[in-house]
């Protein structure tokens, strides 16, 4: 006796094939292609065949089939010639499944994922369970396996209504949506399908956060929730997302750390760690097995990236699977360019469900539609790619494109530049296009041109010149072609590969240069690297929005308010952050009676106090004074330099504690910065050169301390509508308490500055730096072209 499947190299046959396989069962099969399945079956010792005859049926053979198999098929119908024993898939899962306890997982989508990680927990657990997992894990390069242990993990697939021939001793719930419509008739069904799966299950866990599934369970006052809300029993909280994976709270059960992505993930992680702790598994095994998970294959899986653009597959098909994808890969990419490559699949679900799939994609920057996927069906009247695209780009505009199978990759290809990454989703064959389209896009190697800015008419001009040499020597040729714009302190402009000699060693009168627009243009993205006014305040911002050239940093509007010290430390106030007593005065204002300002001042404030011009940085201007002698001094040599300034008191012995940002909408803080200076005042020549005064990074303060700073920090960001990157610093006094301080809205990047030793300390290197401004800035260009689309 041999087992014959028809579609062996499905990925649910051939788990089954696999497991009796390793119990020492004859196994044969066919398909219509060859596959790495079928080719891994046949070197486990299953007879494999190409193509469908009814002569590959031997007889006493039990011929497994599934319900994507038609009646038509010339191996079935040699078996009910023949009177051979027929069986479903799911009636083989069902005997395979006899004498151990099930542990199933159901639900619209979830389950594949769902189920390797419980399978993964308890052979963590050595408890070796026999599994059937709809997807290749990763980390065992299998998908079926014949354990000894007596738990025996599957999926219960829905689709068909085959998950209600097993009844489960346990079993996991993910959600119900709207699928497979065409095999249950309506949504009620579909409904009553799992209410029935439900009851037959001994211990049911189910997701409290889905609403259809709630109220059945709820109904039938039955099982163990899980899920976000606080009604749960088991309870996520504090979920929160890291460039390795996800991390949360379950109940007692702290930063549960999970190596997947999105909080769908999170709800999936939850069930399987509440079903394990049931089945009497340790915290611990838990954690450290969803720590190892690699995941399966085609779930948000990482394909490779070449010359910064990254591709990931997903297998997702329904819109609630696809919007959880895409939500997933954006908090894991933040603002990189995300081109979703969707191919529908299958006439029947394109049916009904045609208008949820542009809702589910508008979260990509750019998506590209290709010919629904059959997958077997037959084409149904009135449905086609056309009509779907045309419905879908009737909701999302200019940013869906059409592209025929046949010129899928090298349409993909040949819009791609650095930073770009792409996912590839659907349960078809557009799982094969990820390679191609990299490898086509490298054969182009295309290169971003690059603007670099910087010099300046501020007095901060020597150290915008720093700044710049260092993000020059940062920025990768092979990626970028740079064009470097100087300008004088009398505010000439001067372009070409010397400008750093030039304005190092200016010559006197040098002919007066207007700006390069045309060159300017011409570049995809700028970086202004200026301190101080007219530059870093918002002007040179305001020139590069006005030429349409995205750009890295904060916008006009911002940049004027982070460079006028009291604004911000108005809106300190207004955002309940603390700041140091202050008064403003502007020079007219002060000439016509400075006694009367002085008595002001020392009424409100004592001293010491600092007096600071309003605009700039650096410690340009800015002195300490302890007398109404010092004070007068003080003010003088702070108008020297601007015609507005403030006078606040000192923090008594605070420390300088300065944090990096970057981002527009998804904000990441360095670790702070310490400038170690006990206290004293830290004057332009000690921040700068060889005399510079050492910077502590990671600043040693308390963890209390380094989460009320970094909230802070964030608070003042989005207050003051910083955009790309910042520093905000703060005075740290003895208490423990914060006090802000001012924002630099382009910092400092020299030798001894914090914000690029901050962001080395998180493990960025100078061009990794700069890689994250070019994204930034094409990031916030693209928002502020839908914004304009909008008015």
């Amino acid at each position: 006796m041999s087992y014959h499947f028809i579609g062996l190299g499905g990925v649910g046959m051939s788990a089954l094939a696999r497991i009796l396989l390793q119990r020492g069962e004859k196994v044969r099969g066919s398909d219509v292609k060859t596959s790495p399945l079928l080719e891994e079956l046949q070197s486990e010792g299953a007879s494999v065949f190409i193509g469908h005859d009814a002569d590959q049926v031997l007889p006493e053979s039990i011929v497994v089939f599934s319900s994507d198999i038609k009646e038509d098929n010339s191996e079935y119908c040699k078996a009910q010639e023949q009177k051979l024993p027929l069986l479903h898939r799911a009636s083989l899962l069902h005997e395979l499944m006899n004498g151990k306890k099930g542990c199933l997982v159901a639900g619209t989508h979830g389950k594949t994922t769902t189920t390797a990680l419980l399978a993964s927990v308890l052979m963590q657990a050595n408890l070796d369970p026999s599994f059937v997992v709809g997807g290749q894990l990763l980390s065992l390069k299998t998908n079926g396996r014949a354990g000894s242990g007596d738990l025996f993990v599957a999926e219960a697939d829905e689709s068909d209504g085959s998950f209600l021939k097993t009844s489960a001793f346990a079993a996991i719930v993910t959600n119900i949506s709207d699928d497979h419509l065409d095999y249950w008739g309506s949504s009620r069904m579909l409904d009553l399908g799992f209410q029935q799966f439900i009851a037959q299950t001994e211990h049911p866990f189910w997701c409290i956060d889905d609403p259809r599934l709630a109220a059945i369970c709820e109904k039938m006052h039955r099982g163990v929730s899980y899920g976000f809300s606080s009604a749960a029993h088991f309870r996520i909280s504090r979920f929160r997302q890291t460039a390795n994976g996800i991390i949360f709270d379950l109940n007692e059960h702290r930063d549960i750390e999970l190596a997947l992505f999105g909080r769908h993930n999170a709800l999936n992680g939850a069930a399987v760690f509440g079903l394990a702790l049931h089945l009497g598994v340790a915290p611990d095994v838990i954690r450290s097995a969803f720590q190892t998970f690699s995941g399966t294959a085609r779930r948000l899986e990482f394909k490779g990236e070449k010359r910064r653009v990254a591709v990931y597959d997903d297998y997702g098909h329904h819109p609630r699977e696809i919007a959880a994808t895409i939500k997933a890969l954006r908090d894991l990419i933040c603002e990189r360019r995300l081109i979703v490559v969707f191919q529908p699949h299958r006439y029947s679900r394109s049916r009904n469900l045609i208008d949820a799939f542009a809702p589910a994609l508008q979260e990509a920057d750019l998506v590209f539609m290709t010919d629904i996927y059959s997958a077997g069906e037959l084409p149904i009247e009135g449905i086609s790619s056309a009509l779907l695209y045309t419905r879908m780009r009737e909701q999302m505009g200019g940013k869906l494109h059409f592209l025929p199978r046949t010129h899928l990759e090298m349409g993909v290809a040949n819009v791609l530049r650095p930073h770009d990454v792409v996912l590839t989703i659907g349960a078809g064959d557009v799982t094969k296009a990820g390679e191609p389209i990299l490898d086509l896009y490298v054969q182009r190697a295309p290169k971003l041109h690059v603007a670099l800015l910087f010099g300046g008419t501020s007095a901060e001009h020597p150290v915008s010149l720093m700044s710049a040499r260092n993000i020059f020597k940062g920025i990768d040729p092979s990626l970028y072609e740079v064009t470097l714009f100087g300008i004088t302190t009398d505010g000439r402009w001067l372009m070409g590969s010397d400008v750093f000699e030039k304005l190092e060693h200016p010559v006197a009168g040098g002919e007066a240069t207007l700006i390069p627009l045309e060159a300017l243009q011409k570049c995809d993205v700028a970086i202004p690297v200026f301190h101080g006014p007219e530059g870093e305040d918002g002007m040179i911002a305001g020139l590069l929005e006005t030429l349409q050239i995205p750009y890295v940093g904060c916008d006009y509007r911002s940049g004027s308010i982070c460079m006028q010290k009291t604004w911000t430390k108005c809106i300190a106030r207004q955002h309940n952050v603390p700041v140091a007593p202050f008064l403003e005065i502007d020079q007219i204002s002060y000439r016509k009676n400075p006694e009367a300002f002085c008595h002001k001042l020392e009424e409100l404030i004592p001293y010491p106090v600092y007096v600071k011009p309003v605009h700039l940085g650096s410690s340009i201007g800015v002195s300490r004074a302890e007398t109404r002698e010092q004070l007068l001094i003080s003010i003088e040599q702070a108008f020297h330099y601007d015609d507005t300034i403030i006078v606040e008191q000192e923090i008594a012995n605070g420390r300088q504690i300065e944090f990096s940002i970057m981002g527009n909408d998804y904000i990441r803080i360095a670790p702070p910065a310490e400038i170690v200076n006990q206290g004293a005042f830290v004057p332009y020549e000690r921040k700068y050169g060889t005399t510079a005064w050492e910077i502590c990074t990671p600043a040693p303060i308390s963890d209390s301390a380094l989460q009320i700073g970094r909230e802070l920090a964030e608070k003042m960001y989005i207050a003051a509508s910083c955009k790309g990157l910042s520093r905000i610093d703060f005075f740290l006094d003895a208490r423990g308490c914060y006090w802000f301080n001012e924002i630099n809205p382009f910092p400092g990047y020299t030798d001894t500055s914090a914000f690029p030793k901050s962001w080395q300390a998180a493990g960025l290197s100078c061009g990794q730096i700069v890689d994250e401004w070019i994204v930034l800035a094409l990031h916030k260009h693209r928002l502020r072209k839908l914004v304009q689309r909008c008015r």
